[in-house]
């Protein structure tokens, strides 16, 4: 809370700002016309802001005025809380840390350089922050394939999925929720199903996994920074192993790659594979008085019990999840360790497992989910055992992601969202949806049939 004394520091800041930003000589004719198509979309806890930005081809700085006011001006703008300057912005800016459900103004100007400021646009009020994850809008289709995961590379969104699909989508802020654009990469792939894609920014290059033709043959596929079209362009390499690969994750080792009967890929860079299938160590486990872990063995024989669907890297680990309650971690690709589960069916019966992320609400949460509406929970996998928890009415999960609240989608167009992964609410997608992501205040998911719906 603000005190009398840091309140009038902050307007005496505000004012000063307001002056270098509004005033300057008058005789001075090389003052800028306010932009110009500015609006300001909502999502959780932000606002994206656009406009008519010349500053690449000019030397045009640009203005942010806002406040938490229904329709705040230039002349009393300061007086509301949260009231803020801020410079230089290039269009989209994404300004957050905002308050959901509270309405805010926003305006620009703009200077030549440090010289004196334009006019202001007219001010875009009653523009309010709302959590996302309740509503869903279906946005244009990327395919008509089934779409099995949706990621981010080059700065672009990559969806992949049945019949070789490959669409790469971007957003437009144009209209008061997001729009995405997709089109579909100019090379067509052969016919296999890829089920995961991972990107590397440093080198940059991006990994494709999946299975050859539905018989059960690893893929894998990358585009690299040295074409031209970045990802219209894939080359097939050697997977060395013969088990199709469900998921990949870019981590310390470099890519890791998870599949059916124990298969795990490992890359540093994406075009070299070693295969290899998980164990278990007997050396390790003799040595540390266990019976949890495994090691990945270029000499170990296909283990049919062993199917691993997701892998993801959660604070500089390797989480891997698959059928039957699997669930192991990893800090070099090698080494394994099988968490243990407490089950509050009598039956303890594990649930296939296709999705795991970690977020911090209050406290760290770690979080799989699977089959048969369950879901399993974990504060601190070094320790403790991963808690079921049992959704009434949650169906079969396929995806879960971390934003402003865990959202977990799955079939016949079920969406689930919780902030502690104890108590869920229960919301609709509209179609079965392989794979969600958080992205700039909303998320995104993909499924069957091309289909793409966002909530922001």
């Amino acid at each position: 809370m603000f005190t009398t004394r840091s309140r009038a520091v902050a307007l005496a800041t505000l004012t000063s700002l307001a002056l270098l930003a509004g005033c300057g000589s008058s005789s001075n004719d090389n003052k800028p016309d306010a932009p110009t198509n500015l609006k300001a979309i909502p999502g959780d806890g932000q606002v994206t802001i656009t406009w008519d930005d010349q500053s690449a081809t000019s030397d045009l700085r640009y203005w942010l005025f806002k406040a938490q006011a229904e329709n705040a001006t230039r002349d009393d703008y300061r007086k509301y809380p949260e009231a803020a300057i801020i410079a230089p912005v290039t269009s989209p800016y994404i300004l957050s840390g905002l308050t959901n459900d509270k309405p805010y103004s926003f305006f620009m100007n703009a200077t030549h350089g440090n010289g004196p400021a334009g006019g202001e646009t007219p001010t875009v009020g009653k523009v309010i922050p709302r959590q996302s994850g309740s509503v869903w809008t279906t946005n244009v289709a990327a395919g008509a394939g089934n779409l099995n995961h949706v990621s981010l590379a080059y700065g672009r969104f990559l969806a992949v999925g049945d019949s070789g699909a490959v669409q790469v989508g971007s957003v437009a802020w144009d209209t008061g929720s997001p729009v995405l654009k997709w089109t579909k990469a100019s090379t067509v792939l052969p016919s296999v199903s890829l089920y995961a894609a991972a990107y590397n920014s440093t080198t940059p290059r991006t990994v494709l996994v999946g299975d050859l033709d539905g018989d059960g043959k690893a893929v894998i596929w990358t585009s690299d920074g040295s074409s031209t079209n970045y990802l219209d362009q894939w080359v097939t390499r050697t997977s060395n192993t013969t088990s199709a690969l469900h998921g990949v994750a870019l981590g310390s080792v470099g890519f890791v790659a998870v599949g059916d009967s124990g298969a795990i890929s490992i890359s540093a860079d994406g075009v070299t594979w070693t295969a290899y299938r998980l164990t278990v160590d007997t050396a390790a486990n003799t040595a540390n008085n266990a019976t949890d872990r495994y090691t990945a063995s270029s000499s170990a024989a296909a283990d049919a019990t062993i199917n691993l669907k997701s892998i993801s890297v959660l604070n500089g680990t390797y989480y891997a999840v698959g059928d039957n309650g699997w669930i192991i971690t990893s800090s070099d690709g090698i080494s394994w360790r099988k968490h243990a589960i407490s089950y509050t069916n009598s039956s303890n019966t594990p649930a296939n497992l296709t999705s795991v992320t970690y977020g911090y609400y209050n406290e760290a949460i770690y979080l799989a989910v699977g089959s048969g509406g369950k879901v399993y929970r974990n504060t601190d996998p070094s320790t403790k055992p991963w808690e079921e928890i049992p959704v009434p009415g949650m169906g079969d999960m396929k995806a879960v992601a971390r934003g402003s609240r865990f959202m977990a989608v799955g079939t016949g167009g079920q969406a689930w969202v919780s902030s502690d992964a104890k108590t869920w609410v229960a919301t609709s997608t509209g179609a079965n949806e392989n794979s969600v992501m958080w992205y700039s205040g909303g998320y995104i998911a993909v499924g069957d049939g091309g289909n793409v719906v966002t909530s922001y």
